[in-house]
């Protein structure tokens, strides 16, 4: 990997680390909960736990990927909701509540086939039950939104080109095409929808501003003498 794209792949780390530090704000504006998934999506592919025809990374599933754990972590809360639900019931509904994973492992132990269709048939059960688990669970409509949203995306990654890539190289035109799409849809996409955040989150909104930008010392090098490059008509750079 050259220093250029490692700083992009660095600045990626950041956003996903900020994106998960205020899960909350992500998770009150639908639309952003919906790019933000995307974007996961597409750095998951980035995390040295994809396949591509037999060349795996040994052990590694796409529940261990980014999108993967931002998923476990909304169907732990939502299996744990209904649980209770269910537990209250008259009568208790003692089979479906026995039926739930509670807990991160027993999710990260599934095959992703399995985790996928766990997924989409817990945000099919807290859709289903929306009006009381918001009423008396903490659970309202955005989670339920990006609960649905995080189960397509992982869904989507089952059948999406795959690559094992070390996280310290990034090899191969597929790998380059990969960051540079997800480079187009950090700036294009993802920052436009920040600014959704702006004024009821100003915090989520500040952090994921600063975080988006590229802050390597070399990058910001190359990146001036890009600019001078095509004020004055010599630009022989890549983006």
């Amino acid at each position: 990997m050259n220093k250029d794209q490692l700083a992009r792949l660095a600045r990626h780390r950041k956003v996903q680390q900020v994106l998960a530090d205020n899960a909350t704000a992500v998770a009150a504006v639908p639309a952003f909960a919906r790019l933000a998934a995307q974007y996961q999506a597409q750095l998951g592919l980035l995390d040295g736990t994809a396949r591509k025809k037999g060349v795996a990374s040994e052990g590694a599933t796409l529940a261990k990927s980014a999108v993967g754990t931002a998923l476990i972590a909304r169907l732990v809360k939502a299996a744990n909701a209904l649980y209770l639900l269910y537990k209250a019931e008259e009568p208790a509904n003692v089979a479906e509540a026995a039926g739930l994973h509670r807990r991160a492992s027993d999710y990260t132990a599934m095959t992703d086939q399995a985790l996928a269709a766990e997924a989409t048939d817990l945000a099919r059960r807290a859709a289903a039950h929306a009006s009381v688990l918001k009423k008396e669970y903490n659970w309202d409509t955005d989670a339920t939104t990006a609960l649905a949203d995080a189960a397509q995306a992982f869904a989507a990654q089952l059948s999406a080109p795959q690559l094992a890539i070390d996280a310290a190289k990034i090899k191969g035109a597929t790998a380059k095409s990969t960051l540079s799409a997800l480079n187009v849809f950090l700036k294009d996409d993802l920052r436009a929808g920040m600014e959704l955040l702006k004024d009821t989150h100003e915090d989520a909104y500040k952090a994921l501003r600063e975080a988006s930008q590229v802050d390597d010392a070399a990058y910001q090098k190359k990146k001036a003498k890009r600019l001078v490059g095509r004020e004055t008509g010599q630009d022989n750079t890549t983006a």
